[in-house]
């Protein structure tokens, strides 16, 4: 049955403090905890003083990266990279040194129109394209099995973002036809199971993708605004939108479990942050020919922003419940080159354990995105400051 995040109140038991948090469970027998605005996490958990692994800025061409899409760590060490530029899978030993290529350019089997993301279980990684195609391989460079692209009827633009049990993979999918709130236009997504034929099965949960507001009597989709959020593991999911603190957390088989709530006091959008977004989408458009360069010059200062930032902008979800949540960050889904989207200041992310407990922040550094998160490391994309792009793996300490 599929469930909707919604802003609905729910009929509580009697609330318990623990800690700084309030924990109680709803009717449904949902585990409910909140923090006030004073909350404190536990500890302050930190990286290493210098990486475990640096990969990239070296003169070996298989080392040179370009829009990297994914990076995963495997139990012995070896590091795995979803390389957009080249629409492949290199495979690195953990002393940083290139194995194999997995995959290549195309739209055959093992092959990839646009790479972009990278999912693992085990040491079998599967690699996502555009098209929502997904190869999965041995680490060894065989290819296992190749799932068509997932599809569901009513609904477009379906985007495979976890592997659930067995064959099966979560697929996020945009519902074909928006709700109506007040004056706004909420257009709704949708986390379905798709086997492994790419059916979507059974929904688990639908949160709003993002909501329309009338503009000179036309929907239009205000940049920097909240939007929907979903990670999912092969053991659980959470989402939520991110106009307030508020995510919950499902079992595989769509039921609610956790719902976490935090107090966070709202702030303006910043015209730096108006100014990024401008900024990338000329930066889009700088090899186009000079009239459409003009015409999208004189468009982004007519663009219509959201009053009040998002409170948070990424998930991150280990198979063992512990969930990541990033801070706002203004770069996040926009178009351009990589390396000017990514946060130019360190980030702040809350950590929290699989039944709410909000066990730590980690401060991650400027000019770094992380892609996985392990017990004891972080490994993500790096950028410096000619704009190279590094993988990079952190240790962690928690």
């Amino acid at each position: 049955m599929r469930r909707y995040v919604s802003s609905a109140a729910c009929a509580l038991s009697a609330w318990a403090a623990v800690g700084h948090a309030q924990v109680a469970r709803d009717s449904a027998g949902v585990r409910l905890v909140s923090y006030p605005r004073s909350a404190k996490p536990r500890a302050t958990w930190s990286l290493s003083a210098q990486p475990l692994l640096e990969i990239g800025a070296t003169d070996d061409a298989a080392s040179e990266f370009t829009a990297v899409r994914g990076v995963v760590r495997l139990a012995d060490g070896r590091v795995a990279v979803a390389n957009g530029g080249s629409n492949e899978i290199r495979l690195f030993s953990r002393e940083g040194q290139f194995l194999r290529s997995l995959g290549r350019p195309g739209s055959g089997p093992g092959e990839f129109r646009r790479i972009i993301r990278l999912l693992q279980r085990g040491d079998t990684l599967v690699g996502v394209d555009a098209d929502s195609r997904a190869h999965v391989f041995e680490p060894g460079g065989r290819l296992v099995r190749s799932l068509r692209p997932a599809r569901r009827e009513g609904s477009r633009n379906p985007q495979r973002i976890g592997l659930g049990a067995g064959h099966t993979s979560y697929v996020l999918v945009t519902d074909g036809s928006p709700s109506a709130e007040g004056q706004r236009r909420v257009i709704l997504q949708t986390l379905t199971v798709a086997d492994a034929a790419g059916d979507s099965l059974d929904p688990v949960v639908t949160v709003p993708g993002y909501r329309a507001s009338p503009i000179d009597g036309t929907p239009a989709r205000l940049l920097l605004d909240a939007v929907g959020v979903v990670a999912a593991s092969d053991s659980s999911v959470c989402a939520g939108y991110s106009d307030r603190f508020v995510i919950t957390c499902y079992d595989r088989a769509g039921g609610a479990r956790l719902r976490i709530s935090r107090d966070v006091a709202p702030r303006a959008i910043r015209e730096a942050e108006r100014a990024m977004v401008r900024k990338a989408y000329l930066d889009a458009n700088r090899d186009a020919p000079p009239p459409v360069r003009q015409q999208m010059a004189t468009a982004v200062q007519a663009f219509p922003f959201a009053s009040t930032a998002p409170v948070f902008s990424r998930l991150l979800l280990r198979s063992d419940g512990e969930l990541w949540v990033s801070p706002f960050d203004p770069g996040v889904g926009l178009p351009g080159p990589a390396a000017p989207l990514v946060s130019s200041s360190p980030q702040t992310w809350s950590v929290f354990a699989s039944d709410g407990t909000w066990l730590a922040e980690v401060r991650l550094p400027p000019r770094f995105t992380p892609f996985e998160v392990g017990r004891d490391y972080v490994a993500g994309v790096a950028f410096d400051a000619d704009d190279v792009e590094r993988v990079v793996v952190w240790g962690l300490r928690r």
